[in-house]
């Protein structure tokens, strides 16, 4: 019993890890303020959010979480949606591997933040405000 338990903390751990060192890639992958996804783009802090038309999670719970924050934000925040299906090579600028994924951008462009799967509007409000 206590060798199963140590192979799942184990397990675990290295899952843990795992998805850390994919953030730590996925960030250093993405792409500088000159993106083309980001050209025109206000000097505000601004949230790339890739999608697809398929994807429910996105449809359901991100879009609306984001609509509400962009109410509630007004022009201190700029989002910018990207259909991954559509347009591939920026979702492999971006290292975007699965849908919703959300980059915190500051003002200046500069990625802060990276999320892979549904972010609730609380903690992207709380790391918008820290990019400010």
């Amino acid at each position: 019993m206590l060798e199963r338990f140590a192979l799942a903390l184990v397990l675990s751990a290295a899952g843990w890890v795992a998805y850390r060192l994919f953030t730590h890639w996925q960030m250093g992958k993405a792409a500088h303020p000159a993106d083309p996804l980001l050209t025109g783009a206000p000097h505000v802090p601004t949230v790339l959010y890739f999608t697809t038309p398929t994807c429910i999670p996105c449809r359901t719970t991100q879009t609306p979480a984001l609509e509400r924050l962009k109410s509630e934000l007004g022009d201190a925040l700029h989002v910018v949606r990207v259909d991954a299906e559509a347009d591939p090579e920026a979702a492999s600028r971006w290292g975007v591997m699965t849908v919703p994924t959300l980059f915190v951008l500051n003002a200046d462009g500069t990625p802060r933040k990276v999320y892979n799967g549904v972010v609730p509007a609380a903690t992207l409000k709380q790391d918008l405000q820290a990019a400010s």
